[in-house]
């Protein structure tokens, strides 16, 4: 129900690392990295990658906002002399392929 930061944990997103580091805190017990990933295959927590797409997602929305809303926005900008800049609200990437957690 929490994040690993939110206990305190100098990580962002879970990980073997993470869980180890939480058991030793919460249990006082030290296990090797190995072992989390045991353990988390036998209690069915296993790396997953992210979906490049959302199930809620609406394709037919999806292409008009490229189609009229977003051509609209760009052409503002040009006019305005703007900048478009892209942000997500967590600063993390959803679809970053360098690791799983």
């Amino acid at each position: 129900r929490h994040t690993p930061d939110e206990l305190g944990l100098p990580f962002a997103l879970w990980s073997r690392a993470a869980v180890r580091m939480l058991i030793e805190r919460q249990c006082g017990v030290r296990l090797a990295v190995r072992t989390m990933s045991t353990y988390l295959a036998r209690w069915d927590f296993t790396a997953q990658k992210p979906l490049r797409r959302a199930y809620e997602q609406s394709p037919k929305a999806v292409r008009r906002w490229l189609r009229q809303d977003y051509p609209a926005i760009v052409a503002q900008a040009r006019r305005e002399k703007g900048t478009i800049f892209w942000e997500d609200e967590t600063g993390l990437r959803s679809d970053d392929v360098r690791g799983r957690s």
